[in-house]
């Protein structure tokens, strides 16, 4: 990349030139793929440049490809829609739970129909929190390790890029989609009640299927599952008392997917399994790299962790 280091300024500026050239021209692109032309642009400024503020933008990339991966599936959601699968998932929770998915058998119980009830606000509470928590901890091991950081960066976007690819090859709809559909029994979707009881029209629509501002089938591996499971990975050497903190939030995050009618039982072991999976792949893939090796935006190299 010493090439783009000489040449920067006039690579930036050509790409600039011909990118408004086609937005005067052909208007601008959709959404999604603005994040794309937005990615390309940052890469192109801050990629082995020298800058302190370069060398941040480009350490916390992984987040924003994250979220551009996420709106670029999304824009496909109409069309995923008539492919999503059913059955294989929902058969295999009545299997496992003698014969009622287990959405099911919690919404009995608890009755969120005549809700929401105080236990539902917890769980739209903990539910919200999978947005919060992951990036605090991103943020907590940038301003303690950063070697780490740049290895858990890794981990998470190879995760999440792996669950949209799945997303995209085989769209699966979660229990609340199947019971509007008539493919399981009545259940609520406990987090979208919530949404609507405080008066969040916004929230509210997202959270009520459309496929215009969410993607209805993206249930299938639950991300959900899959990033409190890397806080796990990367806490079990490092933090003794924290992991059993980690398995306790991971214990109420799967009854709340379940409960909520968000996730089926094999969403979210599959959601492990790719965190798991992964998680080996990276850190044997870093592992065998020259000590030398640094993040995208440090020069410091990246440590295995112990």
């Amino acid at each position: 990349m010493g090439w783009l280091t000489e040449h920067r300024a006039p690579v930036v500026g050509a790409f600039l030139v011909v990118s408004i050239g086609i937005f005067v021209g052909v208007g601008l692109p959709e959404r999604q793929y603005i994040w794309i032309w937005l990615l390309t642009l940052l890469l192109l400024v801050c990629w082995h440049n020298p800058n302190h503020v370069a060398g941040i933008v480009l350490d916390w990339i992984p987040v924003l490809v994250i979220l551009a991966g996420y709106d670029f599936i999304r824009g496909f959601a109409t069309d995923l829609i008539p492919r999503a699968t059913i059955e294989p998932q929902l058969r295999f929770d009545e299997i496992l739970f003698g014969g009622t998915a287990p959405t099911v058998t919690l919404q009995r119980w608890l009755k969120p129909k005549t809700g929401p009830h105080p236990w539902d606000y917890l769980v739209f509470v903990w539910y919200l929190s999978h947005f919060f928590l992951t990036p605090a901890f991103a943020l907590f091991l940038y301003r303690r390790d950063r070697e780490r950081f740049h290895r858990y960066a890794m981990v998470i976007l190879g995760v999440s890029l792996a669950g949209f690819a799945t997303y995209f090859i085989l769209p699966a709809a979660p229990p609340w989609w199947a019971s509007r559909h008539g493919h399981l029994e009545p259940t609520i979707r406990v987090v979208h009640s919530v949404w609507a009881h405080l008066g969040a029209s916004g929230p509210a629509k997202v959270f009520n299927g459309d496929a215009k501002l969410a993607n209805p089938v993206a249930a299938l591996p639950s991300l959900h599952a899959a990033w409190p499971m890397l806080l796990l990975l990367f806490a079990w050497n490092r933090a003794p008392r924290g992991r059993y903190v980690v398995l306790g939030y991971m214990a109420v995050m799967t009854f709340v997917l379940v409960y909520g009618a968000e996730h089926y039982v094999s969403d979210i072991l599959l959601g492990w399994l790719y965190a798991v999976v992964i998680f080996l792949i990276v850190n044997r893939s870093v592992d065998r790299r020259p000590k030398s090796y640094a993040g995208l935006g440090s020069a410091s190299p990246v440590s295995s962790p112990s």
